[in-house]
């Protein structure tokens, strides 16, 4: 018989079904979370172990007693997964990455409560910490466990912070111009900012500054540099919010650059000693690709690549910057986004 998954921390919850209200729980080792960049599909065994559980069982149960997973949100393809994987450096922390089931309540979040919404208000804050409990239970030799979300998640933010009052989060971004560089070295990239825009946008109406937009009158570049300005924003109002002191933002560019500064400030913040940052520096993923680590890719080909997209997607490129600075003439803080590049 399958031990309980929620008495075995080498269980997780792998996948969410809101209409069944069920979850399902896999067994994952050290070894396999370690090499994982995902934790979906692509991170299961050949015969993997687990089954179905029924979300009031879930829900029902004792909550955990570990200290509550610390976390990386981000932009999207902004070296999140490389920051992640830096941060395994230190031995006691184990990275989760971009677990399933916390995308599927990111997009039932704004929803929830409504009369055609599958989770209730309370019943989605009451799964939300049972997950996060959940991934907070690190195995040995770890002691600590950090969540790596998918950028999808950010409206999750404010939510986890209030519910974890121990909780810390690293905010990952990095400046306009080689984010769009980035995203227009592949349509998926595009495809995945676009996928993320409706939630992005109604984010920048909640600040009251999305009147007169429309997602359908938007081209792609516009809707990346929406997303960014919006995630921008948001970003800045947590760290200048009420939970600012358990909120660090980080410049993906200011990691590349100084790497050794930016990884003790960033361990300071999450509560871990100075001593692994050597270890971090001397990593071999900084010359892998994070996200398929079979595949030699290092700052060089990274400033390549960025130099090939900006030639090759110039007309894109400038039609984002113009639509951001139509909105800086429009919004002073709009404008203070954009100072903060300059």
């Amino acid at each position: 018989m399958m031990p309980s998954p929620l008495h075995d921390p080498e269980f997780l919850p792998f996948r969410l079904d809101l209409v069944g209200q069920r979850v399902l729980w896999v067994r994952l080792g050290q070894a396999r979370r370690h090499a994982a960049a995902f934790l979906d599909e692509r991170a299961l065994p050949a015969e993997p172990e687990g089954g179905w559980l029924p979300l009031p069982a879930w829900l029902q149960a004792e909550p955990g007693t570990a200290m509550p997973a610390d976390a990386i949100f981000h932009i999207g393809h902004c070296g999140s997964t490389l920051l992640a994987r830096l941060l395994e450096s230190w031995p006691q922390l184990q990275s989760l990455r971009e677990p399933l089931p916390l995308r599927i309540l990111a997009e039932a979040w704004p929803t929830r409560g409504q009369a055609d919404a599958r989770l209730s208000v309370d019943g989605a804050e009451r799964l939300l910490q049972a997950a996060w409990a959940a991934w907070s239970r690190p195995l040995p030799p770890c002691t600590r466990s950090l969540v790596k979300a998918t950028s999808s998640c950010n409206g999750l933010i404010g939510p986890l912070l209030d519910l974890h009052p121990a909780m810390r989060a690293v905010l990952l971004d990095m400046p306009l111009r080689p984010w769009l560089a980035t995203l227009f070295k592949s349509a998926d990239s595009v495809n995945d900012a676009a996928s993320a825009a409706p939630e992005r946008l109604r984010h920048l109406q909640a600040c009251g500054f999305a009147d007169g937009l429309a997602l359908h009158a938007m081209s792609l570049p516009e809707q990346c540099a929406m997303g960014w300005l919006a995630e921008r924003l948001r970003f800045g109002a947590l760290a200048a919010g009420p939970h600012g002191a358990r909120v660090l933002r980080v410049d993906f560019e200011t990691l590349l650059e100084a790497p050794g500064p930016t990884l003790a400030t960033i361990a300071r913040h999450l509560g871990l000693d100075d001593g692994s940052v050597p270890v971090a520096l001397a990593s071999p993923v900084w010359g892998r690709y994070s996200k398929a680590q079979a595949h030699e890719y290092g700052p060089r080909d990274r400033r390549h690549d960025l130099e090939l997209a900006l030639q090759r997607n110039a007309s894109g490129i400038a039609a984002a910057e113009a639509w951001l600075a139509a909105q800086a003439r429009r919004h002073p803080e709009v404008a203070a986004v954009l100072a903060r590049d300059a």
